[in-house]
């Protein structure tokens, strides 16, 4: 996460509430996607000024913040509003040219912990139990912990055949539609002639040999 940690530190001294550290992790993701922040409030000022800082004022408001940015081209502008509700944050974003509007509503404690507001290191792992538990679950209704899942990654995937390598197909669900399963034998190989093991040694099927 380049940059974040210099924006937490240049506003780490004004941050003192969950939702302060949320709207910076915020600022950030807004400033990696090629806009500048310009200032505070719903129309321009002027001390407005492009920047990849938080602007001053920007946490004068517990309740609701409100900033604007501009991409780097000129061509967009954000109007972000973050408005506090009991334990959750609201956010809500306008592009001023399409007119298009996004929501968002976290809860801010899944995400921030007040405890440890200026320990920017501090990292719990995100459910350390949780890796598998979707594979052990028939009915699939939970996910597992795994920071990247290589089924669920987003990218096209060719489907694997769990019965490669046995001679006849595993029975219907002997493997769960979804699980992480290693197939018997390599993957893609004809069930056709000739076999590759049509002259096997002496023995072979023999246990105790």
């Amino acid at each position: 996460m380049a940059g974040l940690e210099v924006l937490y530190e240049s506003a780490a001294p004004s941050i003192t509430c969950t939702q302060d550290a949320l709207v910076c992790f915020l600022h950030w993701e807004v400033v990696t996607h090629g806009y500048y922040g310009l200032g505070t409030g719903d129309q321009p000022g002027p001390s407005d000024k492009k920047s990849e800082l938080l602007p001053a004022g920007w946490n004068n408001s517990k309740d609701l913040y409100v900033l604007r940015y501009e991409s780097k081209d000129g061509s967009r502008k954000l109007l972000v509003k973050a408005i506090t509700m009991e334990t959750s944050m609201i956010i809500n974003v306008l592009e001023y040219g399409s007119q298009q509007v996004a929501d968002l509503t976290l809860n801010l404690d899944d995400y921030i912990s007040a405890e440890d507001l200026h320990d920017f290191h501090r990292c719990d792992p995100l459910g350390p139990f949780a890796v598998g538990g979707e594979d052990l679950d028939p009915f699939g209704c939970r996910r597992g912990g795994m920071v990247v899942d290589p089924l669920r990654s987003g990218f096209p995937r060719a489907l694997i055949d769990p019965s490669s390598g046995l001679p006849n197909r595993l029975p219907p669900g002997a493997v769960p539609p979804g699980a992480r399963f290693d197939p018997f034998g390599p993957i893609g190989t004809s069930p056709s002639g000739p076999n590759p093991d049509h002259l096997p040694p002496p023995g072979f099927d023999d246990m105790y040999l």
